[in-house]
């Protein structure tokens, strides 16, 4: 395969750029209408850049050794499939985006290696999936930097269960600053449809300093807390681990998200991708 080719293009939903990193030939940066949406180290698979990305890794590493069976809804440059094709070899991954002419782009650029990369609206193929075989069920989901409503409800955590084996894990990225409505809403609904949840974000987020993303975790079967508490404590780039009766707190008695009480995921600030 040739090497990726810097450039914009259009693509579905927007203008795509590649960048490559000025300070590692082998780093590349996906946008898409200025918004970061991946960075991948060909080189180096398990290289996570991003410290979203790198908190889903942790969940991923805090999983039962050996291959996995895995769902990821919404791809980009499908930088946490590469690292799950790296880090357990053997693992069967399908990759669902969205974006057909971003698809394309990606698997020009970057190959497929490791995992099926497959055009489609998440939401609508969820029920074509294979039901009851994945151990992980992937979702970031974006499109201009918004969650798509459709996957913030019960309904869509709902579908996504059915794919999950038993103690299978749903990971999920959410987006929200101050004073974390959205992030409370998404809590309590993956709290109506698991009996075990956790969410994962940088305390700064937490307390409503800054926009950034929240890693939430879901599973019919008790989560890694005591590993990931350790794993995520590191120096750079500390996360909080917030479970039990804590993250019901959390909620503050948010409701349940449906598809008939949805609204609009917030949007970031301007400035906040602004180079």
């Amino acid at each position: 395969m040739s090497r990726p080719v810097p450039g914009r293009w259009p693509v579905d939903f927007g203008t795509a750029e590649l960048l490559q990193d000025l300070d590692h030939e082998d780093g590349w940066l996906l946008n898409v209408d200025g918004v970061a949406q991946s960075y991948l180290d060909l080189a180096d698979p398990t290289r996570l850049e991003f410290d979203y990305v790198r908190l889903m890794g942790d969940v991923v590493d805090a999983l039962p050794e050996g291959p996995l069976s895995a769902v990821h809804l919404g791809g980009g440059a499908c930088t946490l499939p590469r690292y799950v094709a790296a880090t357990r070899p053997s693992s069967r991954q399908l990759v669902v985006e969205a974006d057909l002419a971003l698809a394309e782009l990606v698997r020009s650029s970057f190959g497929t290696a490791g995992f099926r990369l497959r055009p489609g609206d998440a939401r609508a193929e969820l029920p074509r999936l294979r039901q009851g075989e994945s151990d992980l069920v992937v979702a970031d989901l974006f499109e201009s930097a918004v969650m798509p409503v459709h996957v913030t409800t019960l309904e869509w955590v709902e579908q996504v269960r059915r794919l999950l084996r038993p103690g299978g894990t749903y990971v999920v990225n959410v987006a929200d600053g101050r004073p974390l409505d959205f992030a409370r809403g998404q809590v309590s609904t993956l709290l109506a449809a698991f009996p075990h949840v956790l969410l994962l974000a940088d305390p700064s987020v937490l307390r409503g300093r800054r926009f950034a993303n929240l890693v939430l975790a879901a599973s019919d079967a008790p989560l890694p807390e005591a590993s990931l508490v350790r794993t995520v404590s590191r120096a750079a780039g500390r996360a909080r681990l917030v479970s039990g009766n804590a993250l019901r707190d959390f909620t503050g008695g948010a409701a349940v998200v449906t598809d008939a009480t949805a609204r609009t995921a917030p949007r970031p600030p301007a400035d906040l991708f602004r180079r």
